[in-house]
């Protein structure tokens, strides 16, 4: 840009100003005190436009902002935590909210706009969402190591009838726990239920105390808890399918991003058990 264009951009500037923002000679211009102070306050006010630039393409291309997640498993193990770290270990930027509830109450979370995205059993159709199928858990039983059953390969609902169930009262067994009084209600014996009001892990050092035994998801089952063993359920039960559910109208890039890295691992898994099967 040639200098007599500078010249005439700074006059048109303190025209709008009312205020010179230069002494000129002669010999050259010199910057008046109120001409100083306005430098000195625009470079900083242009460092801060740069950032905020910055940050909002950072923030468009999903490495920046947050996603709020809504679950009814365990992030003990399994899917859906690794896929929870390895999101958070690559998108540092992203701040990872994550509320534990029902199926009913997360999928009512959806649709309100409070989650991005929830992970419900089955593959629920809630209108103006999308879904996609991603993995599969399977139902364990939560013994005492000293258990007489504790050895066993599997177990079937005959074999613990007149067990004492745990339930935990809040949240985060209710949906099990439906599951569970229904297989029970087939068998000859009333199920013996005992509710406590504790979470998972208080369920399964109570359980490990001998206070009762408990129906869990394979994803609790990784956990470490020395007194407890985890037996399959042999009564040809089909393990429970967990889909991603979100609305259509959700544009938040870095729910984009998530639900790339979900239905990338979830291909990969199947690869890799269709190879062990064939084997």
């Amino acid at each position: 840009m040639s200098q007599s264009t500078v010249s005439r951009r700074v006059q048109l500037l303190e025209r709008r100003l009312g205020v010179p923002l230069f002494t000129r000679s002669r010999t050259g211009a010199k910057l008046t005190v109120a001409g100083a102070r306005f430098l000195q306050n625009a470079a900083f006010g242009a460092s801060h436009l740069h950032q905020a630039v910055k940050d909002m393409q950072t923030a468009h291309h999903g490495d920046t902002g947050e996603i709020r997640i809504g679950l009814m498993t365990s992030l003990a193990s399994g899917f859906l935590s690794d896929l929870v770290g390895e999101y958070h270990s690559r998108f540092r930027g992203v701040e990872v909210k994550i509320e534990e509830s029902t199926s009913e109450v997360a999928a009512a979370n959806l649709l309100s706009g409070r989650i991005d995205v929830a992970f419900l059993p089955g593959e629920p159709q809630l209108a103006g969402c999308k879904t996609v199928q991603l993995w599969t858990e399977r139902l364990f039983l939560a013994l005492p190591k000293r258990h007489p059953l504790a050895t066993a390969e599997s177990v079937s609902w005959a074999d613990v009838r007149n067990e004492t169930f745990l339930i935990p009262a809040g949240i985060a067994g209710a949906e099990l726990d439906q599951y569970l009084l229904r297989q029970l209600s087939k068998s000859d014996s009333e199920p013996r239920i005992s509710i406590q009001g504790v979470g998972r892990d208080n369920l399964l050092n109570m359980v490990g105390e001998g206070f009762g035994i408990s129906l869990i998801l394979s994803s609790t089952s990784g956990g470490a808890h020395k007194e407890v063993v985890f037996v399959p359920i042999s009564d040809g039960l089909e393990d429970i399918r967990f889909s991603a559910v979100w609305s259509a109208k959700n544009h938040n890039p870095a729910l984009k991003h998530f639900l790339d890295l979900a239905t990338g691992k979830a291909r990969w898994k199947a690869i890799v058990n269709l190879t062990d099967s064939a084997r």
